[in-house]
């Protein structure tokens, strides 16, 4: 790498450490060049990437660098597997490591945070950010899939009741007399009883016309008592 090449891989790798999601520091020593592609490549795919660096330009860039940890990690043949999330990098590089024994996981750093070897392969337990994508659709269409069949079954069902109601035969227009001639018959013996109750109240009206009449006679008696007065007064 020319001198030139250097300055250029420090400044992007610091622009790149300030805003990588997770950053894995590992040994490869023994990996063949097929087994370093085939994790490259699985890398690539997570959306991360997989580099082998010189630890004395990991210096120069570390040079400012605030955990000291991290910086003491850059000893020996040292390759670095980072992504934008916090989970993908480590997700493949540890599984990686479960199959080749070559590939040593030695600790990184998520954003301000030192990450030992046990935060890594904790962190590589959790799913990635497309298998909580899958997850949260699964989460979103089970409910409408329900939702859905439900209706469909009701549908389905309601169809089937009005099928079988259409088979039987019922003239509802005479169903609809009958029911009001029968109303109708219920109906007389309220306007019989009604009119059996005006008779027995002529009897009433009788009685206080007989009252009338005998209250005929105290007047009379009144209006002749009052004209022997006036004669007796006259003499």
């Amino acid at each position: 790498m020319k001198k030139d090449q250097k300055k250029k891989f420090v400044k992007d790798f610091k622009a790149i450490l300030d805003n990588v999601g997770i950053l894995v520091v590992t040994h490869y020593s023994g990996l063949k060049t097929t087994q370093t592609d085939e994790l490259r490549l699985k890398i690539k795919e997570a959306g991360g990437k997989f580099l082998i660096v010189k630890n004395s330009l990991m210096k120069i860039i570390l040079k400012d660098h605030k955990i000291k940890e991290f910086k003491s990690l850059f000893n020996g043949p040292v390759a670095l597997a980072y992504s934008d999330d916090e989970v993908s990098a480590a997700k493949v590089a540890v599984n990686f490591s479960k199959d080749n024994d070559s590939l040593i996981i030695l600790g990184g750093i998520s954003g301000d945070k030192f990450l030992e070897k046990q935060d890594v392969l904790e962190i590589a337990l959790l799913p990635s950010l497309d298998e909580i994508r899958a997850r949260l659709v699964c989460l979103i269409q089970t409910p409408a899939k329900n939702i859905a069949y439900a209706l469909k079954f009701s549908a389905n069902k309601l169809a089937r009741v009005f099928n079988e109601y259409s088979k039987l035969d019922i003239p509802e227009e005479k169903a609809g007399t009958e029911a009001k001639s029968e109303v109708k018959e219920e109906e007389k013996p309220e306007i019989e009883a009604k009119s059996e109750v005006k008779e027995e109240e002529k009897p009433e009206t009788k009685a206080k016309s007989e009252v009338k009449e005998e209250e005929k006679p105290e007047t009379e008696s009144k209006s002749e008592g009052k004209a022997e007065v006036k004669e007796d007064e006259n003499k």
